[in-house]
């Protein structure tokens, strides 16, 4: 059973036609009956209100969304953590949906990394003051990233305290005149009352690796590796992420350091999931996981390379084969429930 969105959209591909429609699910569903799988389409809402019609047998895939403010994804969580709580066969698990613009809870999820592979310093914070008490501490220059956003929306480069407390004001600022006067008569009316901090998006605070010209961007799909290579320009500053896809690297024309593959794979298999996203930054003698995502991340790399990576024989070899998106994702879950 794939979930769709109110608009009846399946997960997240570059080039789609109609702009922002999602996988061509006539396409995704041809690929699933090769296999003899049979697929249905169902919007989130008539699922869970029809919930008895449907078996604890199937699995259930499902996409993600990206609305502003994320209305729908909050619907959606809820939609997804019932049916894992309820037994049903969920791929992914809820958690990993969770992390879908949430870097928070995904800095979180990869605190359990550490044992096997260099992490950043990271520290997570609900509101501006929470970090008040720590900021004498910190060691600049410093990443300020909001919890929510993509291609390097809300991420800030901070050198002093200055700075730090100006970039975690833009991304967490929750003004708002009619609920800030609101609170404003509470402090007036009742004694000892605290007033609601005006900065409670949640943040993530990062210690910076120094002098990376670029990062890369893995995704895997299963036993399929798809890989570019990212570039820091002028005009974003310290930020690969965001530089324009005409201006990556793909495939066997990536510049790649010995070992990614295999640290990729580490991280990956570390995590029960068909497919996942994951940044990498590369400081000439340590790998570093920047971001990982599991639901309804970027696919660009798929179209813009002509082949992909898969370890044989203990080997990472180039194959050189052109992929849709749809079936490669249709792969990686058919061989995921296989498995």
């Amino acid at each position: 059973i794939a979930l769709t969105d109110y608009k009846n959209r399946f997960g997240s591909k570059h080039f789609d036609i109609p702009y922002r429609s999602g996988m061509d699910k006539k396409v995704l569903k041809s690929f699933f009956n090769k296999w003899n799988i049979d697929i249905e389409f169902v919007q989130f809402s008539e699922l869970i209100n029809n919930l008895t019609n449907y078996s604890k047998e199937d699995f259930f895939i499902y996409t993600s969304s990206e609305d502003i403010n994320y209305y729908y994804k909050s619907f959606i969580e809820d939609v997804v953590c019932y049916l894992e709580l309820m037994n049903y066969k969920v791929i992914p698990s809820y958690k990993y949906l969770k992390c879908n613009n949430n870097k928070v809870f995904m800095e979180l999820l990869m605190l359990g990394l550490s044992s096997i592979t260099p992490t950043l310093s990271t520290k997570v914070f609900g509101c501006l003051e929470e970090s008040h008490n720590i900021i004498n501490t910190f060691e600049y220059p410093l990443v300020v990233k909001s919890s929510a956003g993509a291609s390097s929306t809300g991420v800030f480069k901070a050198n002093n305290n200055k700075q730090f407390i100006n970039a975690v004001k833009k991304v967490s600022s929750t003004k708002s005149l009619k609920n800030d006067i609101h609170d404003l008569l509470r402090y007036f009316r009742h004694k000892a009352y605290q007033k609601e901090s005006l900065y409670r998006n949640k943040y993530i605070v990062q210690n910076m690796i120094p002098k990376l010209n670029n990062d890369w961007k893995i995704y895997y799909f299963y036993d399929k590796v798809f890989i570019f290579y990212r570039p820091i320009l002028k005009k974003n500053g310290f930020k690969a992420s965001g530089g324009g896809y005409d201006n990556y690297l793909y495939g066997e024309n990536a510049p790649k350091p010995e070992g990614i593959f295999d640290f990729a794979k580490k991280i990956f298999m570390n995590f029960n999931v068909p497919h996942a996203s994951l940044d990498i930054a590369w400081d000439g003698k340590n790998f570093y996981l920047i971001e990982i995502q599991f639901v309804y991340f970027g696919t660009a790399g798929i179209p813009y390379s002509n082949g992909y990576y898969m370890e044989i024989d203990n080997k990472w070899t180039y194959v050189k084969e052109k992929l849709s998106i749809e079936e490669v994702y249709a792969n990686s879950i058919i061989d995921y429930i296989k498995q």
